[in-house]
């Protein structure tokens, strides 16, 4: 029941206080009653004011009984249930975000713990795969819409220029950066489990898989291709022999410092590697497995270092600028891309009849053409920077095996011939 009470203000003015019981609390402590003040407008005669007064004593008493009126401790905790169903709704919307949208948060939560190479990995392949699930929820994607995809990328077009399909290695790049995302959503509990949890990596196309072993060239393409640097640049000249000889990476070969060789004992420290990214342009890392490794090079190519060094010498103090810490830069001094050598290669393999010259197939070489002529395997393993041995017999079984066999052979000539 609404009790209404008249009340004078200092000023004469008239105003009237509402009240509505609240009953009493468990306790048996009467409640403070719901409460409002209603001012007439002036003028108006006490009946008037009366007959609006009841309206507004009923209406109020009304809302208080249907539960529209609230106590400041009701509206406090209104707010508070309030601002609890809003953080459990984001909390739901989190675990509902989209596949594009959970990219976003993989990729963040990565640019301060990977390389820039690596992220700019997952912005490429991640974001092809925004095409096919972008809009999906990543909770309502399914085990058969990943193998749909991974079949898609095996059999697509590798562009609008080219009829080959996709290569395997880059199918399976794709295929471990998406089981990659899937684990991290289950961590963060954006899903309760990966739809790649069981599924297998794609295996190459049969017509792939006849051709598994790294690309290398024989001792007679090396031959050819040292013997065509007598016409090119004292720079590539000491580069190239650089990369056939010691196996490295070619980040690893624009990274390397002057300091870093010893000429005397030809030791080299491979303690860096240089990258490229848009924005960023050319910056310098650790090696691929994480740490450093000394390796040593032969005479021949010491000697083209120091040629160069002499060379670079020479035209930095021409255009009065300050030698280079690093051996391979560009002309002015300025930082070269590791993509320069690939291109180099390239117009160098047209020139002295090698095909699809590149870097990566200079340290395959090397390996192949050190195992197979009796190398061990730990020693070539720990020259190419492999943070296991495994991951080098993996890769060339091949010349391995043919190593132990002519050991064997060796052994044998040594025992059995003599007795003969």
């Amino acid at each position: 029941m609404a009790n209404t009470r008249k009340r004078v203000n200092k000023d004469g003015s008239v105003v009237y206080e509402i009240r509505v019981s609240r009953g009493y609390d468990e306790n048996g402590k009467q409640r403070k009653p719901y409460q409002m003040t209603w001012k007439a407008p002036s003028g108006w005669s006490q009946r008037s004011i009366d007959k609006a007064l009841e309206t507004v004593k009923n209406d109020f008493e009304r809302d208080c009984r249907e539960g529209k009126i609230l106590t400041r401790e009701e509206r406090i905790e209104k707010e508070k249930r309030e601002k609890e169903a809003e953080l459990l709704r984001r909390e739901e919307e989190e675990r509902q975000l989209t596949f594009e949208k959970y990219v976003e948060v993989f990729i963040k939560h990565r640019e301060s713990v990977f390389a820039d190479n690596t992220i700019v990995g997952y912005r490429q392949t991640l974001g092809e795969a925004c095409v096919a699930f972008g809009k999906k929820k990543m909770i309502d994607i399914r085990p058969v819409d990943i193998k749909n995809y991974i079949t898609d990328l095996q059999t697509k077009r590798r562009s609008q220029y080219s009829d080959k399909p996709l290569a395997h290695k880059t199918v399976l790049k794709r295929y471990i950066n998406l089981h990659a995302l899937f684990e991290s959503a289950v961590e963060d509990e954006v899903i309760p489990y990966s739809p790649m949890q069981r599924m297998k990596r794609p295996k190459p196309r049969k017509d792939e898989a006849k051709n598994t072993k790294p690309k290398s060239y024989t001792a007679e393409e090396v031959q050819r291709i040292i013997a065509s640097l007598d016409s090119e640049p004292t720079k590539w000249q000491a580069l190239m022999l650089f990369m056939i000889d010691s196996g490295c990476r070619r980040g690893e070969a624009i990274g390397l410092k002057w300091e870093n060789i010893d000429f005397e004992s030809g030791k080299v420290e491979i303690i860096n590697n240089a990258q490229y990214t848009e924005g960023k342009g050319t910056y310098i890392t650790t090696p691929k497995s994480g740490k450093g490794r000394t390796i040593t090079i032969n005479p021949p190519v010491l000697k083209a270092l120091l040629k160069w060094r002499r060379e670079q010498s020479l035209l930095f103090f021409q255009q009065r600028i300050p030698r280079s810490e690093f051996v391979f830069t560009h002309e002015d001094g300025t930082s070269m891309n590791p993509q320069a050598p690939t291109a180099y290669m390239k117009r160098l393999g047209k020139r002295c009849g090698i095909e699809s010259l590149h870097p990566h197939a200079l340290r395959h070489t090397m390996a192949s053409l050190s195992i197979a002529n009796g190398a061990d395997i730990v020693s070539v393993s720990q020259k190419l920077g492999h943070s296991e041995v495994a991951t080098t017999l993996n890769i060339y079984a091949h010349e391995n095996e043919e190593a132990k066999e002519k050991a064997s052979q060796v052994l044998a000539d040594t025992i059995y011939m003599k007795r003969a």
